[in-house]
This record gives structure tokens, sequence and C-alpha cells, in this order.
């Protein structure tokens, strides 16, 4: 069986970049990215292509370019949070509905990618797993990851 591919192909630059920079500057979900891009499955491959294990090379080439959306528009986390504490703070200080400023903040955040909108069901939590199914889990949070890392670095020497 063959290895990951090592090259992004056209399409799944265009749905990294419609994921990313949404059509017009309004964002879209994965189906409609995937149909824009020029798929004929959309539904199904906008959902896997976000997926690192089988897809790792579109999911850095994302995340590459959410960085760079955050470098251009001097967006981190850090400053993100501070930004919204000093809001929270003059909106108890003055008194004054600052839900704008607040509302512009949070939608700088999403375009930076701070905010994931997705459901999770959650049946039980961490406390529930004993020290070896933690273990596990943790394994497998590296193992999923590791495959983005390292299609950053093949991104990285294009």
């Amino acid at each position: 069986m063959p290895g990951p591919k090592k090259q992004l192909t056209p399409m799944q630059m265009k749905f990294a970049q419609l994921i990313v920079y949404g059509v017009d500057g309004n964002p879209i979900t994965k189906t409609e990215a995937a149909r824009l891009a020029g798929y004929s499955d959309a539904a199904n491959e906008g959902s896997k292509m976000t997926n690192p294990v089988k897809y790792p090379l579109v999911c850095a080439y994302i995340s590459n370019l959410r960085d760079e959306v955050r470098e251009k528009y001097g967006i981190s986390f850090e400053g993100h949070l501070e930004e919204l504490g000093k809001i929270r703070d003059r909106a108890k200080k003055d008194n004054k509905n600052l839900a704008a400023a607040a509302t512009t903040e949070i939608a700088r955040g999403k375009a930076a990618g701070f905010y994931i909108d997705q459901k999770i069901i959650r049946h039980g939590n961490i406390d529930d797993l004993n020290l070896d199914q933690l273990y596990e889990r943790m394994k497998t949070i590296k193992e999923k990851n590791e495959k983005v890392i390292e299609a950053k670095k093949l991104l990285a020497k294009d």
C-alpha cells in the first residue's frame, strides 16, 4: 500500500482556503467548501479532509493558513483573551453596553480559529478513566497529531 501523498492537489488547496477564508469573508461549512472546491460527494469529502489521520497534509495546510491570518492581523490567543478581559472590565466599570465590541472581538477569534463550532456528546469524563486508559488516550492523541506535525514539516520544505 502506498504511503501518504506528499503534495496537495489543487482541489485540496482550494478546499483549505475556503475553510479558512470563507466566501466574501463569510465563513462556510465543510460541505459547502468541498462543493465549491469541486468535489462531487461534498458532504463526505468535506468531513474526511479535516480528519488529520486521513488527510494530514490538508489539515496542516489549513493550520498554516490560519497561522498566516493570525500573524497578518496580529491575533494571538493570549492577546485575544486579554482584549476580551478589557472589554469585560470596561463594561463593568462604565455600565455601558459593549456588546458590539465583544461581538467583534469574538469574530476576530473565530477568524483566527480559536473557536470551533462543533457539538460533542460526552459519555463520561476524564475522571472516570483509570491510569492505563489515560495513557492510552494520550498516546492516541499524540499519534493523531504526529501526522499533522509531519505534514506541516513536509509543507514547510516546499
